[in-house]
């Protein structure tokens, strides 16, 4: 499995992880918790681009 379906898995799972937390009210934290998951899927759109480049 390449590096950037992982990180994308991984990315998914935060902003699911950050969706629930703020459905149960845990504001603070469900803001953090969804921006480390974009922060994720967009670092992953720069490894994909790099795996492209070098195929």
């Amino acid at each position: 499995m390449k590096w950037s379906n992982i990180l994308l898995v991984i990315g998914m799972v935060v902003l699911i992880a950050g969706a629930v937390m703020s459905i149960l009210k845990l504001q603070p934290y469900s803001d953090y918790v969804l921006v480390a998951g974009a922060i994720i899927i967009i670092f992953r759109g720069a490894v994909r681009q790099r795996e492209k480049h070098n195929d």
